[in-house]
C-alpha cells in the first residue's frame, strides 16, 4: 500500500490557455489527456488541468478536490477511508483514467485516491 504520486488539481474555465501556461512553466508536454464526467483533463508535471466539456457543473466535484493521489493497491485505501473519513463524495467508480474514489478526510481535506489502469 503506497502512495505513489501526489497531482494537484487545476479547475479552469480557459482550458487550452491554462494547459500552455503549464506547459511553460514547467516545461513539460501534456503526457496524458483522458475525458469521463462532463469535463476533459489533460496531465502536465504534477498538473492535472481540468474543463469543462457539458457545462461549469461538471467541474462542481473537481473543484472540491485539494489532490489526488495516485496508489497502488485503491481497495486497500478504501478499505480504511470508507470507514475512517468525514464523508464519502464519490465511492470506488471506474473512470477513463482507472479507478478511483474521493473523500473527505477528517482533517477537512478533500482527497480523491486512483489506481492509474495497466498500460
Amino acid at each position: 500500500m503506497e502512495i505513489k504520486m501526489v497531482l494537484l488539481p487545476i479547475v479552469t474555465d480557459d482550458f487550452e490557455n491554462t494547459v500552455v501556461f503549464y506547459k511553460k512553466i514547467t516545461g513539460k508536454d501534456v503526457s496524458l489527456s483522458a475525458a469521463h464526467d462532463g469535463y476533459q483533463l489533460n496531465l502536465v508535471d504534477h498538473f492535472v488541468i481540468l474543463g469543462a466539456v457539458d457545462g461549469p457543473e461538471a467541474l462542481e466535484i473537481p473543484s472540491l478536490v485539494n489532490a489526488i493521489f495516485v496508489v497502488d493497491d485503491l481497495e486497500a485505501f478504501w478499505k480504511i477511508l470508507e470507514k475512517a473519513s468525514k464523508r464519502i463524495i464519490i465511492p470506488v467508480n471506474r473512470v477513463s483514467t482507472g479507478i478511483r474514489f474521493i473523500v473527505e478526510q477528517k482533517d477537512g481535506k478533500v482527497i480523491e485516491y486512483l489506481q492509474l489502469n495497466d498500460n
